[in-house]
């Protein structure tokens, strides 16, 4: 994927969020209300337990995580131009909900481990493994560009955990200029987000999701293009 086709991921997401506006919205209210439910509960409900706290959390990753995958199943059916409705949130939270959990918290560890690399090569007092410390700074760009796709191949796909990784992985490594490009997108949507508070609530994820099922989409498009040059070589062979 190319500059042209990242502006052309660019328009069509927010095309695309326009046309169905309402619909995107309401996604994204649903995503926030129920993805921060469990912290929402602890936050609004004070009680005095560590263990309340914590579950608190922890269930958010899990909420969080099914809500994701939920926004992403709804964008992708108007991408596809098909009939979406809010029962279509339900339907992707169900069907996803173990899966997008698990992705949620993989994504968690992932940075956790990175950052505690990064802090450890930093505070060695051996000069050759500070020097170093640049390797875990990539390794956390790397694994933000793989996340990029993970929930568009989950709900696309319908594969499980590893193999949506996997997948993943090799479609960032072989595609760095247009991961580089998704990347760029959703850490300027998030900051303007944050900058502006409200678009979090109305607009922030189900924006994200298109961009990165159009991404994914696009990306998609060279390899289709080459299985079926492959098949056209080996037709003519026979």
């Amino acid at each position: 994927m190319g500059l042209k086709q990242g502006w052309y991921v660019i328009k069509e997401s927010f095309k695309t969020g326009y046309e169905y506006i309402g619909i995107v919205m309401l996604a994204n209210l649903l995503w926030f209300g129920l993805g921060f439910a469990p912290l929402l509960i602890v936050t609004f409900i004070p009680i005095e337990s560590v263990p309340y706290v914590l579950a608190g959390f922890i269930g958010t990753i899990f909420t969080l995580g099914g809500a994701t995958a939920a926004v992403h199943y709804m964008m992708n059916k108007l991408i596809q131009r098909e009939e979406t409705t809010i029962k279509d949130f339900w339907a992707g939270f169900k069907k996803f909900f173990g899966r997008g959990s698990g992705l949620f918290l993989l994504g968690i560890l992932g940075f956790v481990i990175l950052i505690a690399d990064l802090m450890f090569s930093i505070n060695n007092p051996n000069n050759i493994i500070r020097y170093l410390s640049g390797i875990w700074v990539w390794g956390m760009l790397y694994w933000y560009a793989l996340l990029q796709f993970v929930f568009p191949f989950l709900t696309q796909q319908d594969k499980g955990l590893m193999t949506v990784l996997k997948r993943a992985a090799l479609v960032s490594l072989d595609n760095i200029l247009g991961s580089l490009i998704v990347v760029v997108i959703s850490i300027l949507l998030i900051v303007l987000s944050l900058i502006l508070a409200a678009p979090i609530l109305l607009f922030t994820m189900s924006l994200l999701a298109l961009i990165q099922n159009y991404a994914l989409n696009e990306i998609l498009l060279k390899y289709e293009k080459r299985e079926a040059e492959a098949e056209e070589v080996e037709e003519v062979e026979q």
